[in-house]
């Protein structure tokens, strides 16, 4: 029923009605706050926006009209939530413009991995600087020293050619070591809100907690976010698969372009696996050990292909190897791989010396069945 303007000035309306208002509006405020909490984690595009805000306008419809004071505040409440995800909306196209410029600087710098002899780093300054095998890059001084003011982002690229590996302390204080034919992109300075780089081989992460400015690994299949914890990511363009290992904390998978999977969250000691193929995930308990041995030139196998393996002592040695035999290329293997060996020795291991023959040409080795 509606009520006259009298009865309102008069103050006979019924209080039950100006109460039952009251909580209508309340719950639009609700729903609206609920809208707008659920873009923080979801990157929406601009279709999104727009359907996003015709629940609003579908929500302000079932509030009642009855009252011109109610109705001031219902569309005082709606005007907020426009300005709020006005702000969303930009913030997020900030965001948008920040990965676009990392993923374009990361994809453009990948042909380095199998072009450069020594570890190197590039800077956002356009500078390029060599760096000794084994040498720590130490990066903590330039976020210190430099005012995070919006600007156009700089972008340092490491990269890592097979045969190598390094350690990195990015600017926040987090730390990565790189495995062979590796390569990793990050901002100069890390933005406010949040800290992302994209990597591109394999790389074992130690993250600077910062509830404030979550960290996001970037790779061509996935991205990780974590709050701060330790974990392995493999991820070469030319394995079959893309894997993430956590041993502490807590991470949260994200799928990317074809491989769109539901966000998946990593207890420690579990393992992500990503088959290319199939684009299937499938997460499991597993001993991470396993799958950081690398880091102390360990190759820990547990049923792994031939092919795998060999692909692995390519990068580590930086040596191509041709099996000219297709015979035994299904074959699996389980055992420990000591790194710091000569190739010819661990290859003498897979290969029976009694059935293939091995010949070594510079940075070549052919593997023949006799």
């Amino acid at each position: 029923m509606g009520r006259k303007v009298e009865d309102i000035l008069s103050g006979d309306s019924p209080r039950e009605d100006l109460d039952k208002e009251a909580v209508d509006i309340r719950k639009l405020g609700n729903r609206i706050l609920n809208i707008l909490q659920s873009t923080r984690s979801h990157k929406l595009s601009s279709d999104a926006y727009i359907a996003l805000w015709m629940r609003i306008e579908e929500t302000t419809k079932k509030v009642s009209k009855r009252n011109r004071q109610i109705r001031v505040l219902k569309y005082s409440a709606v005007a907020c939530a426009f300005i709020i995800l006005s702000f969303f909306f930009w913030n997020r196209q900030d965001n948008d413009r920040s990965y676009k410029s990392l993923l374009y600087n990361a994809t453009n710098s990948q042909n380095l991995i199998t072009e450069e002899e020594e570890v190197s780093i590039r800077q956002g300054n356009g500078q390029q600087m060599l760096v000794s095998d084994g040498q720590i890059i130490d990066l903590r001084s330039s976020e210190a020293n430099e005012n995070r003011q919006k600007k156009a982002p700089t972008f340092n690229t490491v990269t890592v050619p097979y045969g190598k590996r390094i350690e990195v302390i990015l600017p926040d204080n987090s730390k990565v070591w790189l495995n062979a034919g590796s390569q990793l992109t990050f901002p100069t300075i890390f933005e406010t809100a949040e800290r992302r780089v994209y990597l591109e081989g394999e790389g074992y992460f130690d993250v600077e907690g910062e509830l404030e400015r979550p960290f996001y690994v970037h790779t061509a299949n996935m991205v990780v976010k974590v709050l701060g914890t330790t974990f392995n990511i493999s991820s070469y363009k030319d394995d079959p698969f893309a894997s993430t290992v956590l041993l502490s904390g807590e991470i949260e998978l994200q799928g990317v372009g074809e491989t769109l999977f539901e966000p998946k969250v990593l207890k420690p000691g579990t393992a992500a696996v990503l088959r290319k193929d199939s684009k299937r995930l499938s997460i499991s308990n597993e001993t991470v050990e396993d799958h950081i041995s690398w880091r102390q030139k360990q190759l820990i196998l547990k049923n792994t292909p031939l092919a795998e393996i060999t692909a692995r002592l390519e990068r580590v040695y930086n040596t191509d190897i041709t099996v000219e035999s297709t015979s035994g290329s299904n074959e699996t293997f389980s055992g420990r791989l000591d790194l710091t060996q000569p190739l010819t020795s661990l290859l003498t291991t897979l290969y029976n010396p009694l059935e293939y023959q091995l010949q070594k040409q510079e940075r070549r080795i052919i593997i023949n069945k006799r």
